[in-house]
């Protein structure tokens, strides 16, 4: 392979004028989405915000294809900062996706001229005249792809970068600018690469990439350790989130809930075992003006009786689903629960209430405590757990109610399924790991946040370095890991069908992640609509615990445990900094990359939660939460299993911490999470 050049620092301090770009979008959504809120930083009125109607689909739901207008092509990597990216963007993409090549290592422009062309031709499109162009110094070339309607759309497929760093390099660079890449295509000498790009309607930045919040004293402080770094990025460990991580985060609920659920859709049940649709949209301002009351004094925001109804949600269990922990009451008949229109007022009015408390805590009217913190760190991940929980309700709806993520372009599946047939398998089916000692969990006790005599704890300089989380995830604590093989790659749905339609006939269920159409093909369910077998083959299966235990066995192996699988990960699994598909990088799965001898088996799992056949239970240290009482231990009942990982649809703050543990119970089939097998030596 080429060696590629290296790309400068990414352009993060020095982008102020991108500081919105990632939910800002260069598509003109807002209005057909409905997303924005007049919250400002100071906690000003909430606009007027009509929920969306049957009859009213997002108008950049479907309408925007991916192929560009216009083609860019940057002669020198080094130009590819995010600022001077942005604005290059935005002067050229007119609202639909833009082509840009890059060289990767020293080449002509003719060649790459050449490259473009040829690329565009497989697409069914012809290339115009190259004109050079600046823009604040920066050199470029510019020209105007057009359909070729009488050309044929060429066959010939390049597999995409799996592992290079000059590809995380990349994303990253296009997250900070608000932008994602449709589809990747690197000439088959791995001298340059086309990205088709789109601005979409949210793009979450790496988490290395993010700004946490700080009090003004402590940011002074962190900036001058960031300056001190050969590589400007902002401290992985100080987790508060900032008023702008949570404007990124409503983008995509109101995106998900506003966007994509139909009125008609609102007092449904997509899954028998969950709330309606209209809960979830009450549940999640109802759950923030809770725990901001808990830890900041004052009482509810009108209407009060939301905290009566929207409290809590339901996780009966599959077997027993009158058996069920502590959770809110609901109203019985439709007509008893409040509008759409009374939700979204009180919605607005906790956004402007956590504004006022970011505004106190900048002004140093109010001090930043542990207690506060954990809050909003707490809060805000409740949200991020809500917004991937919801889309797997309604993935089950998709084609027939629930609507594609509108801002984003529908994806190019046949053309993506040619590059995912020809990734190569690893040159061994599994690899030996162990034994080894790891270590598990982090120091973060909810108990830490008062003094003995119960007194808050104020911010100070350990807030720099102290990671927060849930508290099943503390205290860090050592695990002996024996010598074990494991599958370099989770089950695909290609294999698990075989399965399923083989040896496994009546021995597992048809995974809820498919749908059987009437002559009996099995489709597999996105966003956009079930997606052919054929395309979605690669990609790793979602299904239930108890059918993938069944699986392995079937091949003589198992599923591995917590400290098994965490190995693993920690081994070979990129995350979301290096390229992997977590944080909406898509919105579907897609082929797992591990594996590899070029990348040193490094790679992604293709964006799914990994079942453990560790049992969720209680461990030495584990101080239960009083934030939020019965997060973790109402399910200690040997029914639910520990989840690792992440999926698509996973944020980064979520996806990046290794020590995140999620859990399901072992026949709830709907969640999305795969499995690898694993073997005993």
């Amino acid at each position: 392979m080429a060696t590629l050049l290296s790309l400068p620092p990414l352009d993060v301090l020095r982008a102020p004028s991108l500081e919105n770009a990632a939910t800002k979008g260069s598509f003109s959504s807002s209005s057909s989405v409905r997303t924005g809120s007049s919250v400002s930083d100071a906690g000003s009125s909430p606009a007027p915000l009509t929920p969306l109607s049957d009859g009213d689909v997002p108008s950049m739901s479907l309408a925007v294809d991916w192929h560009p207008e216009t083609c860019l092509y940057l002669p020198v990597p080094g130009a590819l900062h995010a600022a001077v990216f942005g604005a290059i963007f935005d002067k050229h993409s007119r609202g639909s996706c833009l082509g840009l090549c890059l060289p990767l290592v020293s080449s002509s422009d003719e060649d790459s001229f050449s490259f473009v062309r040829e690329s565009f031709e497989t697409m069914g499109m012809t290339t115009g005249r190259w004109s050079r162009e600046d823009l604040n110094g920066v050199p470029y070339y510019a020209t105007a792809p057009s359909l070729n309607e009488d050309a044929d759309s060429v066959s010939k497929a390049t597999a995409p970068f799996f592992a290079e760093q000059v590809f995380s390099d990349h994303q990253q660079v296009f997250g900070l600018a608000g932008a994602r890449s449709v589809i990747s295509i690197p000439s088959t000498d791995n001298k340059r690469i086309l990205y088709i790009l789109e601005s979409p309607t949210v793009v979450f930045p790496t988490l290395s990439r993010t700004r946490g919040f700080l009090p003004p004293a402590l940011e002074a402080r962190a900036q001058s350790l960031v300056l001190q770094r050969p590589t400007p990025s902002f401290p992985t460990k100080a987790n508060i989130p900032n008023l702008e991580e949570w404007k990124k985060i409503w983008a995509a609920w109101d995106l998900v809930t506003l966007g994509m659920t139909p009125s008609s859709m609102l007092h449904q049940k997509p899954i028998d075992l969950r709330h309606k649709c209209l809960f979830y949209i009450g549940h999640i301002p109802t759950f923030l003006d809770m725990l901001l009351s808990k830890s900041i004094g004052g009482g509810a925001s009108e209407p009060q009786y939301f905290w009566k109804i929207f409290e809590r949600g339901i996780d009966p269990h599959v077997d027993d689903p009158d058996h069920c922990h502590n959770h809110s009451e609901v109203p019985e008949k439709d007509e008893d629960w409040p509008t759409i229109e009374l939700i979204m007022s009180f919605r607005d009015a906790v956004r402007a209430r956590l504004a006022k408390l970011y505004a106190e805590l900048e002004s140093g009217a109010r001090a930043l405590t542990r207690n506060i913190a954990r809050t909003l760190v707490m809060t805000i991940e409740h949200e991020a757990w809500h917004i991937e929980t919801l889309l797997y309700m309604l993935i089950q709806r998709a084609g027939t109610g629930t609507l594609p993520p509108p801002g984003f372009v529908t994806p190019p599946f046949a053309r993506l399924s040619r590059q995912w047939d020809i990734i190569p398998p690893p040159s061994t089916p599994s690899v030996q790991l162990g034994p080894a000692t790891i270590n598990l969990g982090h120091e973060d006790s909810e108990g830490d946040d008062f003094t003995a005599d119960g007194k808050v704890v104020e911010a100070d300089e350990s807030f720099l370095s102290q990671e927060w989380g849930w508290d099943n995830e503390s205290p860090a604590r050592t695990v002996e890991v024996g010598a074990f093989r494991a599958e370099w790659r989770p089950v695909s749905n290609s294999e698990f069908e075989a399965y399923w339609r083989g040896e496994g006939k009546d021995k597992v269920s048809m995974p809820k992640s498919w749908v059987l159409t009437e002559d009996g093909e099995a489709q597999v369910r996105t966003v956009y609509g079930p997606v052919a077998m054929e395309i979605a083959k690669h990609w790793p299966v979602m299904t239930a615990y108890d059918d993938l235990v069944r699986y392995a066995r079937w091949k003589g192996g198992r599923l591995p445990t917590e400290p098994e699988l965490r190995l693993f990960l920690d081994t070979y699994e990129v995350g979301h900094e290096n390229g992997a598909n977590v944080g909406f990088r898509n919105w579907h799965p897609v082929p797992a990359t591990t594996g590899l001898e070029q990348y040193g088996g490094r790679g992604s799992n293709g964006g799914v939660w990994e079942w453990t056949s560790t049992l969720f239970d209680n461990h030495d240290g584990l101080v239960p939460t009083n934030l939020f009482t019965g997060y973790s231990t109402d399910f200690f009942d040997t029914k639910h299993h520990v989840v690792l990982g992440a999926s698509y649809a996973t944020v980064p703050r979520l996806a990046s911490r290794r020590t995140v543990r999620n859990f399901w119970q072992h026949n709830y089939p709907y969640p999305w999470v795969g499995a690898r097998v694993v073997y005993d030596l």
